[in-house]
């Protein structure tokens, strides 16, 4: 199939050291420079698994019945770092994803989500099965060597880690299973099935995306930043190890002292003892806790505007004791983010001071990190 090739992006050189003990961090037009993140979205987003989406993406109802893409005939559209894809299952039940962008001039496909067995383009009317074939072109006659067959929605890969859907631009990339690496195993002791949708926020904060995603590896700044968080965790056992293309912050429950219970979220006994952090290339945070996950995916917006959707899964949410729980953990996420946000903003103002250009890592707490960093320079260095 003929497609437009993608811009050529000349590589860039990081100066990173591969040992964390000698290693400067990045240089601060890494995170202020527009025509890098430019070149991010097509080396790192367009390269990389990326997060669109769940089995229980609501689609529509049809006869009063409640549609989800797990459904025959159904369908959703999303955006990666500005690319608008569409997500759909056909009618053999086969879950694919395409570009959700015409191959006539480049309206959109599909429009928001649905039940039907073909697209139609909201432009011109240009129709297309859920297979991607092009079957419907409306005053095309005159037009000489046209050949339909070769004009088909653009096939994006897709693959899916329980309930969770991601795509990927590159058909040359690694399989999914190669960046979750050991994720299932180190989740195993929580229960994914039957995982309900709970509640979804989005928080536009004015900085990089990697001051964020820098933010999230380390918890160096708990006891300074986060008091609620530094009462629930053993701050003294936390620690990030690092694999492949994700790492995993370990969190312990702290043991329950003589007066604290009314201002503890977490009371351990009450399930897994430990809270679980994955970040997994280049931007998407899995959150796993005692009785919920949240997941945090990171869309840049410009080289100093960051977009974080938010978004909570719990088990039997019609519940009303369940409801309670939702409502105090998104309550006590919110509470850590505002208190994050304040701090990623502050670093974006001083990342374009005159007088700061590079710093140094912590061995201990920022080994995380020094990691992401490192994925950075190999994905953004290469030809």
């Amino acid at each position: 199939m003929s497609t437009k090739p993608s811009q050529p992006q000349a590589p860039l050189q990081l100066d990173l050291n591969e040992q964390i003990e000698c290693a400067q961090t990045l240089a601060s037009r890494f995170y202020t420079d527009p025509s890098i993140l430019e070149t991010e979205k097509a080396r790192i987003f367009r390269r990389t698994w990326q997060l669109v989406g769940t089995l229980n993406h609501a689609c529509g109802e049809v006869n009063g019945v409640n549609r989800t893409i797990a459904d025959t005939e159904s369908f959703f559209t999303a955006d990666v770092a500005g690319e608008p894809i569409v997500v759909v299952r056909d009618k053999e039940g086969t879950l694919r994803a395409f570009s959700n962008v015409c191959r006539h001039r480049a309206g959109p496909i599909a429009l928001g989500s649905g039940c039907k067995n073909v697209l139609r383009c909201a432009y011109h009317g240009w129709t297309y099965t859920l297979d991607g074939r092009l079957i419907g072109t409306p005053d095309v006659e005159g037009v000489e060597f046209f050949d339909r067959s070769t004009m088909g929605m653009v096939p994006l890969r897709i693959e899916t880690w329980e309930q969770f859907i991601f795509v990927n631009f590159d058909h040359a990339s690694e399989p999914l299973s190669a960046y979750l690496g050991e994720i299932p195993e180190q989740a195993r002791g929580f229960l994914f099935t039957g995982l309900q949708f709970a509640e979804r926020r989005d928080y536009i904060i004015r900085c990089n995306w990697k001051v964020y995603v820098d933010n999230y590896l380390e918890g160096y700044h708990i006891p300074i930043a986060h008091p609620g968080l530094m009462r629930e965790i053993d701050y003294s056992q936390y620690r990030t190890d690092t694999f492949r293309y994700h790492s995993q912050q370990f969190a312990p429950i702290r043991a329950m002292k003589q007066g604290d219970a009314g201002e503890r979220f977490y009371a351990p006994g009450c399930g897994a003892q430990e809270a679980l952090y994955f970040w997994i290339f280049p931007n998407l945070m899995l959150n796993v806790y005692p009785d919920n996950v949240s997941t945090n995916l990171i869309v840049p917006l410009s080289q100093d505007k960051t977009l974080t959707i938010f978004e909570w899964f719990f088990h039997d949410i019609s519940s009303q004791q369940v409801h309670e729980r939702m409502k105090k953990a998104v309550a006590f996420s919110d509470e850590v983010q505002r208190e994050d946000i304040g701090l990623c903003e502050s670093v974006q103002r001083g990342l374009q001071s005159s007088l700061y250009d590079r710093g140094r890592y912590s061995v201990r707490r920022e080994n995380g990190v020094h990691h992401f960093h490192m994925l950075l320079a190999e994905f953004l260095e290469k030809s």
